[in-house]
């Protein structure tokens, strides 16, 4: 039952990874065999350009390891699931320590890297090394770099496959591929931000223009002032509710999206403007009505000289 449910489940994800990701750039996948399926399995959509390479590949390997510890081996040897179990223990070591190699030298797809130029070894790489040696793992990489498991032609790499209770196949669903070398700095704006920012934008600066005008001329409409301070408001909100946060990647680096940032700086900054200007015209051009009604009391000289009083009352129309 437990073998069936594996299969089901096995089935269901291939169907979904080839129709979901049958216009998708397999270049760009983590994994040749699986994609990106852990990815989306775990976070509920797919990776992107703005996606943390490390997490991809921590991803990827947290779940094949997942997965290869619930598949059926009743058919191996007790030796052979002896090493099965333990190379899966090496695995899990691996990838929570999260130190894995870059692509220094593909800068337009992702590429599996046997042993980068600093000496960090992948995670299939890792499993030889720590079963066998380092000498026999660099002898490895020397010939096969960028090679995909499957394409290695190689008696020592398939004599270790036979002895490890893992198949080939199963150690190229661990293998993943590797970006070009990520720079944190995300410069990636959303078009639902950049099409309201610049409507907004684009209504305050032809508000704060028309305020200026009235400003100078001493004109008397609130309308334009009202407007402003509610627009002006909406655009600090929008760039606050957008500025990013600085973030922590695998392995300590900060990272921030540096042009959301500025972008939101900018709203924050127009949107201020806009409600002092709208501010400043509501006061400075704001008038006392005409009294429509005006009464006084006066004395005035009499005949007999004596002095009398009357009331008068006007009334504009």
């Amino acid at each position: 039952m437990k073998n069936l449910t594996i299969i089901i489940a096995l089935t269901i994800a291939v169907l979904f990874f080839g129709c979901s990701n049958s216009s998708v750039d397999k270049s760009q996948m983590v994994n040749p065999l699986l994609g990106d399926i852990s990815y989306e399995i775990k976070f509920g959509h797919k990776p992107d350009a703005t996606t943390d390479n490390t997490i991809r590949i921590r991803t990827h390997l947290e779940y094949v390891e997942s997965l290869l510890r619930n598949t059926d081996v009743s058919n191996l040897s007790v030796n052979l699931k002896t090493k099965r179990n333990h190379l899966l223990d090496l695995l899990h070591d691996y990838w929570t320590n999260g130190i894995f190699p870059k692509n220094y030298d593909f800068a337009d797809q992702r590429k599996p890297c046997f042993i980068d130029k600093e000496g960090t070894i992948c995670a299939v790489g890792y499993l030889i090394e720590q079963t066998t040696s380092r000498k026999v793992a660099e002898e490895i990489n020397s010939k096969y770099k960028y090679d995909e498991l499957l394409a290695m032609n190689n008696s020592t790499v398939d004599n270790w496959v036979l002895k490890s209770g893992l198949t080939k196949e199963e150690c190229a669903m661990i293998q993943p591929t590797y970006g070009p070398t990520p720079v944190y700095t995300y410069n990636y704006i959303t078009p639902e931000y950049g099409i309201s920012s610049s409507i907004i934008s684009g209504l305050n600066l032809s508000l704060n223009t028309i305020n200026g005008i009235q400003i100078g001329k001493g004109a008397t409409n609130n309308t334009v002032p009202i407007i402003g301070l509610i627009t002006g408001a909406g655009q600090i909100v929008l760039g606050s509710a957008m500025y990013p946060t600085e973030e922590t990647a695998w392995g300590g680096t900060n990272y921030t999206n540096e042009s959301q940032k500025t972008l939101s700086m900018v709203n924050i900054g127009l949107g201020t403007t806009t409600m002092i200007l709208s501010t400043w015209n509501l006061i400075t051009n704001h008038k006392p009505k005409n009294k429509l009604t005006t009464w006084n009391i006066y004395s005035f000289p009499t005949r007999g000289n004596n002095t009398g009083m009357a009331f008068s009352l006007s009334r504009r129309f």
